[in-house]
């Protein structure tokens, strides 16, 4: 990599804005569901089941395509393949307002899933092109504390729109303008930057594919989303349920570990940098947030509940970015195979956070609480036992490798 032309770029802030935002509008459009829920659910005569399917459709475009997107952005550039995505995304986002029925939201949905599931894939890809290694994680934590940021602001801003048409078709003019700014200022690497081998698709995904590691932290990841999709989705209903909050204070307590991952994304890779080892950290961090897990909900009323549940989101948010950086980071895989090897980690860990959820933790638990949170603390260790089998990639490491790397 070209340390020094990725130094002296200050067009990588660039490049970072486009990409929290490209984030961020995906985010937001999934997440204006829950707040216009209680008129979506009666104008389509939605079950609750079709419901919580039109939620998760915009992961469905990342279940299927993160493999295909990451191989294609390895052989044509991620500019070319998110632009495609943005295509997609901005017809789903804007026309929900012409659903009728069911089958047409879920449809829409999926497709305004597109650009983010394209990008997602190639994050690692894009950020690493543009930030030196010790940069990459926090790069990264940015990028994804753009989603927690999306989450919040569309759950909160969507009820006050006068309705369902102008809501959805606000949220795709941003899409509009967010993609005109991604097809107009984005690079896929700094001028001067070595052109990357142009090959096969095949043979990327191929390569991606065989790497030992990048199977690892694609089991890591499945664990990380599992754990954290079956607490956001069961929490608040627990704390109602269980401890007797009334719902709108059981909302207001679960999106404290939002906050806390907002934080945890950002500055756990700070903190892991100056640590200078990464398997460390990211252990004792999974540790910590599988006995927030369990616990935190169980903890007495009031502050300490609060701030267990900020730590606890602030540690369970700061793996997933260093995890995220790795294809930029492994010698085996590097920028040339970063697309397939991001593609191929981003399908594992919309499967964990789909089936780990769905087709473990809520069948055995049932309506047990405490069996329930204790089987996502497991999820979140089992993540734990794996990372200690990731090669050691931190700073003091990344300097004993690349004696020349801090020139």
């Amino acid at each position: 990599m070209n340390n020094n032309a990725q130094q002296s770029s200050s067009y990588r802030w660039v490049i970072l804005t486009i990409a929290c935002l490209a984030t961020f509008i995906g985010s937001y459009a999934q997440y204006q569901i829950p707040a216009l829920a209680y008129k979506l659910i009666p104008a389509f005569n939605l079950s609750s089941s079709q419901y919580a399917s039109i939620l998760s459709a915009p992961m469905l475009p990342a279940v299927f395509f993160s493999i295909a997107a990451g191989a294609m952005a390895d052989r044509f550039g991620v500019k070319k393949v998110v632009s495609v995505g943005f295509i997609f995304a901005i017809i789903g986002i804007t026309f929900r307002f012409a659903a009728t029925n069911f089958w047409e939201m879920l449809i829409l949905m999926a497709m305004a899933g597109c650009s983010s599931a394209f990008l997602n894939a190639n994050i690692s890809k894009l950020l690493g092109a543009w930030f030196p290694p010790e940069q990459i994680g926090t790069a990264m934590g940015v990028v994804l504390a753009s989603a927690t940021i999306a989450m919040a602001v569309g759950t909160a801003t969507s009820a006050m729109f006068p309705s369902m048409r102008s809501a959805f078709i606000t949220a795709g003019v941003i899409c509009v303008i967010i993609a005109a700014l991604w097809v107009l200022f984005i690079k896929d690497k700094p001028e001067g930057a070595p052109d990357m081998p142009s090959m096969p698709v095949a043979k990327y995904i191929g390569v991606a594919a065989k790497s030992r590691n990048i199977w690892l932290v694609g089991i890591t990841m499945m664990f990380i989303m599992g754990a954290m999709m079956a607490l956001s989705g069961f929490l608040p209903n627990a704390l109602h349920a269980v401890r007797g909050l009334d719902p709108v204070k059981a909302g207001f307590a679960a999106s404290l570990g939002s906050w806390g991952g907002l934080a945890g994304s950002i500055l756990g890779p700070v903190i892991c940098d100056r640590l200078g080892r990464m398997k460390p950290f990211l252990v004792i961090s999974a540790i910590l947030a599988a006995a927030g897990t369990y616990y935190a909900w169980q903890a007495p009323l009031g502050a300490v509940m609060w701030i267990l549940f900020i730590i606890n989101g602030f540690v369970g948010a700061a793996i997933s970015p260093l995890l995220m950086s790795f294809p930029m980071l492994l010698p085996e895989i590097g920028p040339v195979y970063a697309g397939s090897a991001g593609g191929l980690i981003a399908t594992m860990q919309l499967i964990g956070a789909f089936c780990i959820p769905t087709f473990i933790i809520a069948p055995i638990a049932g309506t047990n609480f405490y069996i329930m949170f204790g089987l996502a603390g497991l999820s979140f260790l089992m993540a734990a036992v794996v990372i200690m089998f990731l090669p050691e990639l931190g700073v003091k490491a990344r300097a004993k490798s690349d004696p020349d790397s801090s020139h």
